[in-house]
């Protein structure tokens, strides 16, 4: 007997856990658990790597070091000894106060602590940027997503605390939806996931910031912004803002480079979760689509039918390279967030050049998240598997990392319904053959 609770719709949290009673005979009368939707792929081993976080949120990689984020406020340095006892950054009195005063329709809180990238040419600059939550004055404001430059100090051990540049300032008005995931890219420029807010329609406004990839240069000045504008940014001398790279996306949680192609995980509302590849320009549908679906932005449902292929602008809406639905055809749940991954290209091989993702959870009451790899194609769908895992999974997944061909998951094992923020439940695992 599997016991499961459906908490699907909004990103993390949304709709009222909905508890499931499952039972599935086999041909010889045992009983195994149901809703596994995907085709199994091979086992895989994990070995714990780092305990003691709350809620895992990057591993970054800079002059071959892994720095662990943690949503709270800290980030560490984590070697082959595990996690140093002091915070490389520790900005958790500069945070908006996590778990409260959320409405009840906020079963995790995604504030915080939320990105976080170094400069190219880390150490010799010491810049690094990071994405974070702050409180606001605003009384009509839940917070305040800020993005900002630190300098590290001289002897690298640290951050200095009053080196704190703000390069953008943005009033959030519901405390969900803010993405936060900072990469830099081949090129140079940093990019930056920013979610729609909550608000649906933030995704195809090419006037606001919400819900798009943005792309800036953080070694130039445009005007009076504390950053550059790449002239080739796709609305620079056109209508909409400079800072927008691709748009028309509704929480996209995590990405990743593999080259120079940008993957990513864009959370779903009403059925369905998706991966995207971001191209310049690319319009990716929210909320006129949902997947590969048809989206009604004011019900808030998504439908097979005739859609939308354009927007308003004449833009052609691209697809995702994958999908998964919250439940299968028998109402088993599948999970309700994708975890957008990365290609994986070390020595593991039941993952080697697949791309490596993961489903934050299919239940409430339960740490059930799920490891996926997807083959990347040139044009079409990309075959997605679900990885076993030797032991089971016992996490809830909150992101990936990657350092010298290793593979990393982070998560936490504290259930959806124990109020995760509130225990020192995050993991870090190194993915074994």
């Amino acid at each position: 007997m599997g016991l499961t609770s459906a908490l699907a719709g909004c990103s993390f949290g949304g709709r009222e856990a909905v508890e499931t009673e499952v039972e599935t005979e086999t041909a010889d009368g045992g009983v195994t658990e149901p809703g596994n939707f995907f085709e199994q792929g091979p086992t895989v081993g994990i070995e714990t790597v780092a305990t003691g976080l709350v809620s895992p949120s990057a591993l970054v990689v800079a002059d071959d070091t892994r720095f662990v984020v943690d949503q709270v406020g800290t980030v560490y340095v984590h070697d082959d000894d595990g996690l140093r006892s002091t915070p490389f950054l520790d900005l958790s009195d500069r945070l908006v106060a996590l778990g409260q005063d959320l409405p009840n329709w906020v079963a995790y809180d995604e504030r915080g602590l939320l990105g976080l990238a170094f400069h190219p040419e880390y150490p010799t600059d010491r810049r690094l940027y990071v994405r974070y939550s702050a409180p606001s004055d605003d009384p009509e404001l839940d917070h305040r997503e800020r993005l900002v430059e630190f300098r590290a100090t001289e002897d690298g051990t640290g951050v200095d605390p009053d080196s704190e540049r703000v390069l953008l300032d943005m009033p959030w008005p519901r405390p969900i939806h803010q993405a936060g995931t900072l990469e830099f890219g081949s090129d140079g420029y940093l990019y930056g996931a920013l979610g729609d807010g909550l608000n649906p329609f933030n995704g195809q406004d090419i006037d606001e910031l919400k819900g798009s990839i943005i792309r800036i240069d953080v070694d130039g000045r445009t005007g009076d912004l504390p950053y550059g504008i790449p002239e080739d940014n796709p609305l620079v001398g056109t209508e909409g803002r400079d800072e927008l790279y691709a748009w028309g996306f509704r929480n996209p949680w995590k990405m990743a480079f593999s080259g120079d192609r940008l993957i990513v995980g864009d959370v779903g509302q009403a059925t369905w979760e998706e991966i995207n590849v971001v191209e310049r320009g690319g319009n990716y549908g929210w909320p006129l689509k949902e997947g590969y679906h048809c989206h009604d932005p004011q019900l808030g449902t998504s439908a097979e039918g005739e859609c939308v292929v354009e927007s308003a602008r004449g833009e052609t809406l691209i697809d995702p390279v994958l999908e998964f639905p919250h439940f299968d055809d028998e109402g088993y749940p599948v999970g309700f967030a994708v975890i957008g991954g990365h290609v994986h290209t070390g020595p593991v091989d039941a993952a080697r050049d697949e791309y490596l993702f993961g489903v934050f959870t299919s239940s409430f009451t339960t740490a059930a998240g799920r490891l996926l790899v997807a083959t990347p194609t040139e044009s079409g769908r990309w075959p997605i598997r679900e990885l076993r895992v030797d032991g089971g999974l016992d996490i809830q997944v909150l992101s990936f990392g990657q350092h010298d061909g290793d593979s990393y998951v982070l998560g936490t094992r504290a259930a959806l319904a124990e109020d995760p923020l509130s225990q020192e439940q995050g993991v870090v695992y190194r993915l074994t053959s």
